[in-house]
Order: structure tokens, then sequence, then C-alpha cells
């Protein structure tokens, strides 16, 4: 990656996480945060946070082949009704509940 798209994040006056890495992975993440020119703890901030919006980012969009996507869409087309399985899951995602996770609903 080159230089100028690392994205520096500052750690000042922050939340904290603590954890231990084996020296190995320690090295590496230092040696990797001297080539990109950044402190360690900024470096790991940073890729905890690149890898996290990645994983979001995926969690909250569907991609699909042509043949999955045309599928979708004559679904979409077929006009049936809903059945009442369908209907309670509607009603839970709605209120932002599924069995203990919590949906952010963005308006």
């Amino acid at each position: 990656m080159p230089r100028s798209k690392i994205k520096k994040v500052s750690t000042a006056s922050k939340d904290r996480m603590h954890f231990r890495l084996a020296p190995e992975i320690k090295e590496r993440v230092a040696r990797a945060a001297g080539i990109a020119g950044q402190g360690l703890t900024d470096f790991a901030v940073s890729a905890l946070s690149e890898r996290a919006d990645e994983i979001l980012d995926r969690h909250e969009s569907v991609l699909l082949n042509r043949k999955d996507y045309d599928f979708f869409l004559t679904s979409l087309d077929t006009g049936k009704s809903p059945t009442p399985r369908s209907r309670a899951a509607a009603a839970r995602y709605r209120r932002g509940r599924r069995k203990g996770v919590r949906y952010r609903l963005v308006d």
C-alpha cells in the first residue's frame, strides 16, 4: 500500500483495549509501523479500524452474481403474499432485534 493511502488515527484520550501479542507478531507489527511512518499504537489502531470497516461494509451489503440477481428480481415480481414467518421476521427486524443481535437502523 502506498504510504500516502495510510490513514492516521489519533489515539490521544480514547478508550483502551488490552491484549497480548506473541513476540513474533509484535515484531512484524512494529516493523510495518516503522515502514508506514507511524508509532506502534497508531498503526495498530489504524489497522483495527480499517479491518472493522471492511467487515462492517461486507455485512451491510449484499453482492449477487447475475444468476442470483435475476432470481431475486423474479422472486420480487411473483406477487406472492409474505408468509406469517416472513412477516414475523420483518417485524423483529423493524424492532431492531434478532436473538441477541441489535440492529442500528438508518433512515
